[in-house]
């Protein structure tokens, strides 16, 4: 008798998500051995994919592709693929290799899903409907989904938390009408994300829940590794199955397999419960929302909850990159009257002959000498964002992350902020309305120092010097403490730094004391 819940492991497709697919023809071929050994029902080997790719890539145009990575002993195991609206009339007729063909698709290419499923089943493949984000379906929007399902009589039907919102009573909720209103011998796939931590928990009470009679699949990945925050382990819900229902899977060759292939990735590219994705989980939203919001580099957690818990429903289920920046650029716009500050700011400049700008950048560290040369006691040293070893006059900041690394060291150095941060910051000494800081003769751009120079402009500086405004180096950005690496490092960036440097303030005299690709 076929076991009622079994697992499948797609660490190989949605953990493709974390490497682009590349995960290396060995590492490949290996991850499913292990998998074949420990006797996880189903392996889901990759993406079906609308081009030819590299044998060292978990994506295959034709099945032929995929016969060269599968061991010669498959045990109990079986395998899949999945595709995510492509075309696949060219797809050989199913000869038992790949057993099962999973299909994803948004909520408005139903069409697409219902279409290529009776093409792939005419070839002889089982195949899974798989409809994303179950969420944003109301009940009779789903079971009009089941309907069309049920008259379709494929071998799957998957629940997708593609958000990772389902708590229990979700679940609950939306695997009962699954249950009533799909045909009792289509079989019931279950697929969690880790947004709120919940996956092993939402696993083991699906398996409690489910009817004896219904055929379920539950999927997992070794290590969740998938589309940050990551899947439900598959390792766990396998020693659970192995303790609760007395299956017999075995461990050591998936826990071999983590420690050989996936936790050396995982090392390099994290994954794993995170609060700004369980945000986005809280709010209904899409997962790159909170991804975008957290390569600003320069928001704190309190700051992406603001702003995702003002994303308009209407914009949830797709992400929407114009729309989030337009979000973000109007919380970081605290309105503020600022004469009274710019003035403040002016008087004491107007003490000091030089004004030295210190970027936090590693050259500080191998310019000492001719940085300690340059600080006159007519200079005035300002620091982006950071409290140099031997102080600054003042410290300039514009980024919320980096408060709280410099409130206990700053001394006597004088605080000028811009106005996103007077929501939390109490004690300064001036505040600077942020949107006059971050446009370039109309050209948005929040680089802290470039805006450091936009305020010393106005106040009408015409010379400055820099030191540790060094740019990339080596491809990369460096900095004197390694703390501070939180900047978006990004090539176009820095050159959209440089060409403002060049072009917008050509009449500003500029002098760097250390190296920098700005120069």
């Amino acid at each position: 008798m076929e076991q009622h819940i079994r697992l499948l492991d797609c660490t190989l497709r949605d953990g493709g998500h974390i490497v682009q697919g590349k995960f290396g023809e060995s590492v490949i071929k290996n991850t499913i051995k292990g998998l074949v050994e420990a006797g996880v029902d189903i392996i889901e080997v990759g993406f079906l994919w609308d081009s030819v790719n590299d044998k060292d890539t978990a994506r295959f145009y034709t099945i032929e592709d995929v016969k060269r990575i599968l061991p010669e002993d498959r045990g109990h195991s079986h395998f899949s693929l999945m595709a995510d609206f492509i075309d696949l009339e060219h797809l050989e007729p199913c000869d038992g290799t790949i057993e099962y063909i999973r299909l994803s698709f948004k909520r408005w290419r139903l069409d697409w899903g219902l279409k290529t499923a009776r093409i792939l089943m005419d070839k002889g493949y089982k195949v899974f409907i798989n409809p994303v984000n179950n969420n944003v379906y109301s009940d009779k929007e789903y079971i009009e989904v089941l309907e069309k399902v049920n008259e379709l009589h494929p071998y799957g039907f998957s629940i997708v938390d593609t958000f990772g919102v389902m708590r229990v009573n979700d679940l609950s909720h939306r695997y009962y009408l699954v249950e009533n209103n799909l045909l009792p011998d289509i079989t019931i796939g279950v697929h969690l994300h880790e947004n709120l931590g919940l996956a092993y928990n939402l696993a083991q009470h699906v398996a409690q829940i489910a009817n004896p009679t219904r055929n379920i699949v539950i999927d997992g990945s070794l290590l969740g590794m998938g589309r940050v925050p990551g899947n439900l382990c598959i390792e766990q819900i396998a020693d659970y199955m192995n303790e609760q229902y007395g299956t017999s899977y075995a461990l050591e060759p998936i826990y071999d397999a983590i420690d050989d292939y996936i936790a050396p990735i995982k090392a390099r590219e994290p994954w794993g419960y995170a609060i700004p994705y369980a945000l986005s989980a809280k709010y209904y939203l899409h997962r790159t929302y909170a991804e975008h919001l957290i390569n600003k580099k320069r928001l704190k957690t309190k700051d992406i909850q603001r702003i995702l818990s003002q994303v308009d429903p209407s914009e949830a289920e797709t992400f929407n990159e114009e729309y989030i920046d337009k979000l973000y650029m109007e919380y970081m716009d605290v309105k503020y009257d600022d004469k009274a500050d710019l003035k403040n700011l002016s008087d004491i400049l107007a003490g000091y002959k030089n004004i030295l700008v210190m970027a936090p950048g590693e050259s500080l560290k191998t310019s000492a000498d001719k940085i300690a040369a340059a600080k006159t006691a007519d200079t005035c040293t300002i620091a982006v964002n950071f409290v140099p070893e031997a102080g600054a006059d003042i410290i300039f900041l514009t980024n919320t992350k980096r408060y709280d690394s410099i409130k206990d060291k700053k001394g006597d150095s004088k605080l000028v902020i811009t106005s996103n941060l007077m929501r939390d910051i109490e004690s300064y000494d001036a505040a600077i309305a942020y949107n006059e800081l971050v446009y370039f003769n109309d050209e948005y751009n929040d680089d802290s120092t470039l805006m450091l120079i936009n305020l010393l402009v106005k106040l009408g500086v015409k010379e400055l010097s820099f030191a540790g405004f060094d740019g990339r180096k080596n491809g990369k950005l460096n900095f004197v403490d390694n703390s501070l690496d939180g900047h978006q490092d990004n090539p176009e960036r820095s050159q959209n730094t440089k060409r403002i440097l060049d072009n917008v303030f050509a009449d500003v005299k500029k002098t760097f004391i250390t190296e920098s690709e700005y120069k």
